[in-house]
């Protein structure tokens, strides 16, 4: 299938969200009390919140894959603390996507790092649940994506497992831990943010990769089988080399003139870049891994490193640069992400 009809073909399947003249579901925020922001829950007509905390749990525990990632119990979280999302603060959301257990509780290093930097650019953090769509519709769903997409400017989808191949076509050589039932989920919400043009999506380590599988691309299944261990892409530090883009990004922290930046590296996988999709190449490692890509609309920034794991003022410094850039009012086109 040609680029082109590619285009056209994402474009008009999410055409489809334009038509709900009311909402489904309604957005709550639900602070149990054991989480580090709340969890943003998608209550159904006729639900309470309650019901809806209720129903979300109960299908949990029918999902076998997810069930194993929680070794068999569902998160331990209080049916109180729930209220309406506020209508009039969305340009201060930032929406970071769970897709592991430990992101229901409060020893997330990540969640924390996320939450403590965000909130120093005024940004409050919420938390959206694994397969939050668990007992929607699927015109639901499509509902609850809309929702997202106009209520939260800023998406993070994190780092975690490797993404199931076969939904990039490819046969399971060196992927590990998959779960197909939480990919599928998170790469119809990113296919919709993307399409809506709405938001900025960041995404990291496996973010980055499952949402440029979202966008058409593949994967390297494993680094050092394919490349070599010239450059440690274990828990380890490289220097990658940055590339100036369209929107420059990355390339506008780069304290040197040769380009050059070091970052913390905790991956096995990695995007295959191309040419000619909605993706520009931001940085690579020295041996040609693809470390960092970004939207050419300016509305996304792909990174395999770790900024909130950091821990240095670098890391602080491409978050800040993000908020910055998700503040940026740009026209809505559909077509504006896959402009070259």
């Amino acid at each position: 299938m040609g680029y082109s009809m590619w285009i056209l073909l994402l474009v008009l399947s999410f055409a489809r969200f334009a038509w709900a003249t009311g909402d489904l579901v309604r957005l709550y925020e639900w602070s149990p009390g054991n989480t580090l922001a709340p969890i943003i829950l998608p209550v159904k007509s006729g639900e309470t919140p309650q019901q809806a905390a209720t129903r979300y749990m109960r299908e949990l525990q029918r999902q076998p894959e997810l069930m194993e990632l929680f070794e068999g119990r569902t998160p331990d979280l209080a049916l109180s603390g729930f209220k309406p999302l506020n209508e009039n603060s969305r340009e201060s959301r930032a929406l970071l996507i769970a897709n592991l257990p430990k992101d229901y509780g409060m020893n997330s290093q990540r969640v924390i790092n996320f939450k403590k930097i965000f909130s120093q650019s005024r940004q409050s953090s919420f938390i959206l649940p694994m397969n939050a769509n668990l007992g929607l519709s699927l015109e639901e769903t499509r509902d609850l994506f809309k929702q997202i997409s106009e209520k939260f400017p800023f998406m993070v989808a994190m780092g975690g497992d490797d993404v199931e191949p076969t939904l990039y076509k490819k046969q399971n050589t060196h992927s590990r831990n998959t779960i197909p039932t939480r990919d599928q989920f998170e790469i119809q919400l990113i296919k919709s943010y993307v399409a809506q043009e709405k938001g900025f999506l960041l995404g990291v380590c496996r973010g980055s990769q499952i949402s440029a599988v979202a966008l058409g691309y593949q994967l390297m299944q494993d680094v050092p089988f394919h490349v070599g261990e010239k450059v440690s892409h274990g828990n380890d530090w490289h220097e990658i080399q940055v590339h100036k883009t369209k929107h420059n990004l990355l390339g506008s922290l780069v304290p040197n003139a040769e380009g050059k930046l070091v970052v913390n590296s905790l991956h096995h996988q990695a995007v295959i870049y191309k040419e000619n999709g909605p993706l520009q190449l931001a940085a690579q490692g020295h041996d040609g891994v693809t470390e960092a890509t970004e939207f050419k609309n300016g509305r996304g920034l792909l990174l395999q490193f770790h900024p909130e794991l950091m821990g240095n003022e670098l890391g602080s410094k491409i978050l800040w640069r993000i908020v910055q850039q998700k503040n940026v009012v740009m026209p809505s086109r559909c077509s504006k992400i896959f402009a070259l």
